[in-house]
Parts: structure tokens; sequence; C-alpha cells
């Protein structure tokens, strides 16, 4: 099939808005106006997700990478631009499971596509995603912005997608993947296939109350340390305080789970002084939120368990592009 039926069969049908024009032309016509934040995140077979992936899991991770970026500055998805690389190998219908998934996606967050690019790639599926947002404050919410003082809050849970890639390693994961007759599916596969992100209400609460935010997507302990460099400042984390996805046994377990990554939850800092109407607004919108501790003077990432100072990991999160990193995720 030619790149043009595929479009037209199976893309151009997620393009209902008028500024797509069908997916006919160019270019398209962007429907709302300012302020707009604008994100894109890439995907690459073997570095973001495994060959034996469901191709429709692939498609939703892909959106909801995009999505955990908008919430987190405050901003709710509006349109998107698609580019795919998809390599002869993978069939028509891994192409139209993959639109289906990618369309209801979207439109679950309220987002349609408006156009994109398709290329034949002879090696490895790869996908990149552009998503702009409506930003329900005067901008975007920043990285930058924490000052000393502030609470450190993290929505939902870490530590899930970690659990669902060592189960998809391990010897009966191995056995499932390759449908073992009485093979079950490993625990949390789920969370490392298609991350769970924070319900869309957040996006309100991060613009009405965040002085610093960003979506948790390398590793809690790699992005916290960001956003306090971002801001000029340190930042303390008390590790018993962070909700890690099926509990934590151990000091080891805990950093594990924190320096892993792939959760796409929002990490956000706020005035002491703002946590009763920062409780109100979460309990409102059902969103999960735990503060997990504070803005300090000085700079870098310091943790603690029950008030004993915990040394730093020797790797923090994941680090794209790394001399020496493995190819896929550790």
């Amino acid at each position: 099939m030619a790149e043009k039926d595929w479009i037209a069969r199976y893309f151009a049908p997620l393009a209902s808005g008028q500024g797509a024009a069908g997916l006919r032309d160019d270019v398209a016509q962007l429907s709302i106006a300012g302020p707009v934040a604008i994100t894109t995140d890439a995907m690459v077979e073997g570095v973001h997700f495994l060959s034996r992936d469901p191709i429709d899991t692939v498609a939703r991770k892909l959106v909801r990478a995009n999505v955990s970026d908008l919430l987190a500055s405050g901003a709710e998805p509006a349109e998107a631009l698609l580019t795919l690389g998809w390599p002869a190998a993978r069939g028509e219908a891994e192409i139209a499971a993959f639109a289906a998934a990618l369309g209801d996606e979207l439109a679950r967050w309220g987002a349609g596509l408006i156009g994109g690019d398709t290329v034949a790639n002879p090696d490895r599926l790869f996908l990149s995603l552009t998503l702009t947002g409506r930003c329900l404050a005067g901008a975007p919410v920043r990285r930058a912005g924490a000052k000393p003082g502030d609470c450190v809050w993290l929505s939902g849970s870490v530590g899930g997608a970690a659990r669902g890639w060592d189960g998809l390693h391990s010897a009966a994961g191995r056995a499932w993947q390759e449908g073992g007759k009485d093979a079950a599916a490993p625990a949390w596969v789920s969370a490392y296939r298609l991350p769970e992100l924070p319900p869309l209400g957040i996006a309100g609460l991060v613009a009405r109350c965040a002085s610093a935010a960003m979506d948790v997507s390398d590793g809690l302990l790699i992005d916290a340390r960001s956003l306090a460099a971002a801001s000029g400042a340190g930042i303390h984390i008390a590790l018993e305080s962070v909700p890690f996805a099926g509990g934590a046994a151990d000091e080891a377990e805990m950093l594990k789970l924190a320096s892993w990554g792939d959760d796409y939850q929002v990490l956000f800092t706020a005035p002491e002084g703002q946590a009763s109407e920062i409780a109100q607004l979460a309990k409102k919108e059902g969103v999960k939120l735990a503060r997990i501790g504070k803005i300090v003077d000085g700079s870098g990432l310091a943790l603690s368990l029950h008030d004993r100072k915990v040394n730093l990991p020797e790797t923090l999160g994941f680090e794209h592009g790394r001399v020496g990193s493995p190819v896929t995720r550790p």
C-alpha cells in the first residue's frame, strides 16, 4: 500500500478539525488562540519500547508521553502532529491498530490530529508526536520558579514501570511473551507498557498553585534535581513520603524505583501556605497527591529516610544520549 493510501485510510479519519483540511495539505492551521504550550516526544523501537510490545500500547504511550508534559505545564492538550517512520516489516494490520489507538488516546485527552509526516524506514519503528496545549494561566508553568521553603508535591506513584520491566525480563515474563500455554502475564506489565497519567484536572491545579513543575519521565531523583537546578535552589526528598508502586521493602528498593523512570507523573512545588488549597483541589479533581519534600537553600539533591541521611545512588535516572549508556532501558 502506498503512503498516500494508508494516510487516507487510517489517519485522515482522525483529522476531523477544520485546520487539518483532511490531511490533504503540507500545512495545518492551529485553531486555538494563545497562550499556547507546545511539546514533542520521540520514541524509537528498542530504546523506548520493545519490539514485542503491542502496537496499540506503543501508540497510547506516545500520546501520554506528550500529554504528561502539557499537564505539568498547566496546559490542556489540543492538537497533534505525527511523524511516523514505518518499517516494511510491520504490515497494514499494525498500521490500522496503531492509528485506531492513536486516535482513541488523543480523543481521551481532548486532542485531535491535524498533520504530520510519514516516511518509509528500512530499520526500526520511529515515532514522534508534537502536541499543542491551551495554557490555563498566562503562560506555561516552568521548571524554574521554585523558592526555598516551597513544598514538593508528587502525583500518583513511581516505580510501576520498573516493576513491569523486571517482570517482562524474568523467566516467567519471557515465557509469557513467547506464548507459553500456562504462562501468566507478569505483574505490573501494563504500568511499563501503558503508564497511568494523573487526571486532566491536574493541569488546572498546576496552573493555579505551582511555582515550578515538570513531569517525571526519566526518574524521580534525576527529574527532581533538574527542577531544583532550573530554579537555582536545592531540593530535599524524604523517601518515606514517596508513594512507591507496590510499596518498597527497604532503602535499596526505594532508590531503584525512584531512579528508573517512565512514570509520567507530575512533580511540582508550591508555597507551604497553599497546602490546604492544593489538597482541596486535588480532592475535587480526583488527583492523588503526596507531599514528598521541600525546596532548600543551596543546590543539588538531598535524600533522607526517617530523618537519616541517604547517600545518592550512582545513577539518579535515565540520561538521554549519555556515552556508554545501554541502547534499551536498564
